[in-house]
């Protein structure tokens, strides 16, 4: 599965994320992090890549022609919005937006050749409450395509509670907040009110 058999980038990615999300799947989770993803069909695990520190659990699909590799890294910190901006970024990557949750979360694309093979890496940050975590997808060039299709699928599967209020709940924590402030200054202006009765009695 190529660029070239699916045209432009983004012609036919809709198409593709239901393919990809009607195939058996496999889920995974972490309870310190917090966390649940659904694995994309065919794709196993890969314990070689855990060798390195921030890599919470990695996935590959067991062909070498034109594999991804799916992976799940700590940040180690909560993650506030719009955390990154593209004049802070090295001049091989570029911002990239997704959508989890309702949320638009942050990623980031990057394309490099490694030994004279032209490879991409696509990073998409999720604001989980405990910590935040960088799910990332990566491998031939030629498979970017299929790669951005698999990370909309998979962030639509990736379950857990985020550090990030939704509109709803942003709107109902200033109702509640402005409720507590009106109370109080109802409050303090009966007292008020009590007190120049009494002086006005005495």
């Amino acid at each position: 599965m190529t660029v070239r058999q699916y045209g432009e980038p983004g012609k036919h990615m809709s198409r593709l994320i239901s393919i990809l999300l009607l195939l058996p799947q496999l889920q995974s989770a972490n309870v310190e992090l917090g966390y649940r993803i659904t694995i994309p069909s065919g794709f196993i695990p890969f314990p070689e890549a855990k060798t390195q520190s921030e890599v919470v659990d990695c996935w590959t699909e067991p062909r070498p022609e034109d594999a991804l590799v799916l992976c799940v890294h700590r940040l180690r910190r909560v993650l506030p919005r719009n955390a990154m901006r593209q004049l802070d970024l090295p001049a091989d990557n570029t911002l990239s937006g997704f959508k989890w949750m309702g949320f638009d979360i942050q990623g980031l694309r990057t394309v490099a050749v490694q030994q004279g093979e032209r490879v991409f890496v696509l990073s998409a940050q999720v604001p989980l409450r405990r910590e935040a975590v960088q799910l990332t997808i990566g491998g031939p060039a030629t498979e970017e395509v299929r790669g951005r299709a698999l990370m909309t699928s998979t962030l639509a599967t990736f379950e857990g509670e985020s550090s990030w209020l939704s509109e709803s709940n942003r709107a109902t924590r200033l109702r509640n907040i402005a409720g507590w402030w009106i109370g109080i200054a109802v409050a303090l202006v009966i007292v008020l009110r009590w007190r120049k009765r009494r002086i006005a009695g005495a």
